[in-house]
């Protein structure tokens, strides 16, 4: 019989979290704002906001790339991370300093390999059973010591 601490937890991550379509969101919201104040300038300055959202959308775009492929996590009963890749592959992990627990959702920093990765996980993102698994996990392992 095993303990229910003793299973690998996984994780599966969406393409797009809230977190990203929240930051969309609200990168459409300023350029909007940008076109309205502009417009009423004696001099308006015509599509001003429309660059501003060039300029963050291809911010956006780049986060976006950089954290393609990352189908999800897997956390073993000892304790040890796995990044879970689209291509089936797997890489050692490792929590760092910087992973949080806010309120229902975990900001989780990890390394695998030479990259750091950051995913805001939320209920809505993540089954409300497997964050509060995830939280309790990262509880017990206590504060992180890596940069």
């Amino acid at each position: 019989m095993s303990s229910h601490g003793s299973d690998v937890l996984r994780i599966e991550l969406r393409p797009w979290l809230v977190a990203d379509r929240v930051a969309a969101g609200l990168a459409v919201c300023c350029a909007l704002v940008i076109e309205v104040v502009a417009s009423r300038y004696p001099e308006p300055q015509p599509w001003l906001g429309a660059v501003v959202l060039g300029l963050l959308g291809a911010w956006l775009w780049y986060r976006r790339r950089r954290a393609a492929g990352v189908a999800g996590l897997a956390v073993g009963p000892d304790g040890r991370w796995l990044t879970l890749f689209d291509d089936g592959s797997e890489l050692p992990s490792e929590v760092l300093r910087g992973t949080r627990l806010l309120g229902r959702s975990v900001a989780l920093r990890w390394r695998a390999g030479r990259r750091v990765r950051r995913a805001w996980l939320t209920p809505w993102d993540v089954p409300a059973g497997q964050l509060r698994e995830l939280s309790v996990r990262l509880l017990a392992a206590g504060p992180r010591d890596s940069a």
